[in-house]
């Protein structure tokens, strides 16, 4: 196990039904060193208007729109990394639980 694997342990919850990773704001971080950088109420305002904007769209293109933002990398240069990180995890969260 590398240090790198160690760190993230501390970041999931073992549950009998499988590993879930938390997001920064469901409880207080542990290390404020893993994830110093994060402003948590910019990691909630890109979640809720990622979701608000999924509500909008009908089902198909609520996906398309998930799935194509997910495909592109985010910008390295961008300048609100905690809100792009919380949009960015609602979409992957309705690709996940999304049903067909």
């Amino acid at each position: 196990m590398t240090r790198g694997d160690e760190d993230s342990l501390d970041l999931d919850i073992v549950t009998p039904h499988g590993v879930v990773t938390r997001l920064p704001t469901s409880f207080p971080i542990v290390d404020h060193e893993l994830d110093g950088h994060l402003d948590p109420d910019l990691f909630q305002k890109g979640f809720e208007d990622a979701n608000e904007r999924l509500c909008g769209f009908p089902p198909p293109w609520a996906r398309h729109h998930a799935s194509s933002t997910m495909a592109v990398e985010p910008d390295p240069d961008d300048e609100e990394p905690s809100y792009t990180r919380g949009y960015r995890a609602a979409l992957y969260g309705y690709l996940r639980h999304a049903v067909d």
